[in-house]
């Protein structure tokens, strides 16, 4: 019997019994569609984070000191010639952090002040809609002028103000009257967010305004993922030179807390398709199981053919032929299931879930093996039938 025939009369069977193949295909429907979920989210979950970390900028290196005193502290001169020692580091920028009333008009509240150089605002790659960036003069001067986060100036000036308005206005930080320069770009939704709740000041003046003697955090960025290592390992050796001891300061590579945080999703994404896994295992039961029943309800019809000429291997085909296409089917509508539910899903959460043709391969793979394998057993037991011990079934 060609291989044409037997799926013909395996669609055949399956229309025939159209609610009962749709009850056994339903563990592979499940489990296919929750392969095909899981990887999807689990891939949308790993582009939010990349989203995440480009917006914030992956090449970026944080450093801290947990306390200096006169004899180990750092400078920006001794940063300034580290990084020009070495070409992996591309930009740097002293980081001096606080949260200080802020006032304007009636309208106060507590708001987190960062001091900083201009390069801070392209390391982190963020962008002015309006205004300027803080310059050396803004510096060496210890000029009090600052800009200002999106949100922090919808916060004390309105919704529906116009940033080129808010440009030259004042506020006050602490008590002190400070210049708004410019408005930086949103980076993120939520208020809740640092990155679009924060106010920035030159680092100098954060340093005399909060009585900051020393600079505690630094920021530096790096060419690229090849030479994150490097820098990293010029940073450490710099700081330990200066702190004689490790415990005294920790350096923080965005590049690795990506990589780790995508590690950790593809293990539990992995685990979670392990789990779903069962569902198909139970499919594959299923449809053994409704396979059997198969053979001993058309066990008049394989004597039948086997009188007239049909052998053992053409037996065994239809029936492995019949258990592939059941389970087929299944899997075709669980990636569609899957792909369906996957969109409707991301819309929800807000990220690029991305059904892979590698997860709808393997998923279809695994829904033609289950067949194979769970169809083989029953379909042996029919190719076995004796045709006159079928022809004699009642």
């Amino acid at each position: 019997m060609q291989i044409a025939q037997s799926f013909f009369l395996a669609l055949k069977s399956i229309w025939a019994n159209k609610m009962r193949a749709l009850l056994t295909m339903l563990g592979i429907i499940i489990g296919v569609a929750a392969v095909i979920l899981i990887v999807g989210l689990g891939n949308g979950v790993t582009n939010k984070v990349e989203d995440t970390f480009q917006e914030m900028g992956s090449n970026v290196i944080v450093a801290s000191a947990y306390a200096q005193n006169t004899s180990k502290h750092l400078t920006i001169e001794g940063i300034e010639e580290m990084a020009k020692a070495d070409d992996n580091i591309t930009i740097f920028s002293p980081y001096v952090p606080s949260t200080q009333k802020v006032r304007v008009g009636k309208t106060e509240k507590n708001v987190p002040i960062n001091g900083i150089t201009g390069d801070y605002i392209n390391l982190r790659s963020r962008k002015l809609d309006f205004g300027r960036n803080i310059e050396y003069v803004d510096e060496s001067r210890l000029q009090r002028v600052c800009i200002l986060c999106n949100h922090v100036m919808t916060d004390f000036f309105g919704k529906d103000v116009d940033g080129a308005t808010v440009i030259g206005q004042y506020i006050k930080i602490g008590g002190t009257k400070f210049k708004i320069i410019g408005i930086l770009n949103e980076v993120s939704k939520s208020k809740l967010s640092d990155e679009d709740n924060s106010i920035f000041i030159p680092y100098t003046v954060a340093q005399k305004e909060f009585n900051q003697k020393y600079i505690t955090t630094w920021y530096f960025t790096y060419l690229d993922k090849e030479s994150a290592k490097t820098a990293t390992d010029v940073i450490d050796k710099y700081f330990y030179n200066i702190f004689k001891d490790a415990d005294d300061y920790i350096i923080i590579d965005a590049q690795s807390i990506m990589d780790n945080m995508n590690d950790t999703i593809n293990t539990i994404k992995m685990v979670l398709v392990a789990i779903a896994g069962i569902s198909l295992l139970v499919g594959g039961i299923g449809i053994m199981n409704i396979m059997l029943v198969s053979v001993t309800e058309r066990t008049r019809e394989i004597g039948i053919r086997k009188a007239i000429g049909a052998n053992k291997k053409d037996v065994l085909m239809q029936f492995v032929i019949e258990a592939i296409t059941t389970s087929g089917l299944g899997g075709a509508i669980g990636i569609a299931l899957g792909g369906f539910l996957t969109s409707v899903v991301s819309k929800a959460f807000e990220i690029r879930g991305d059904v892979s043709l590698d997860s709808i391969i393997i998923a279809s793979g695994i829904s033609v093996f289950i067949g194979v394998i769970f169809g083989y057993l029953p379909a042996n037991k029919a190719a076995n039938l004796h045709p006159i011990d079928a022809l004699r079934y009642e």
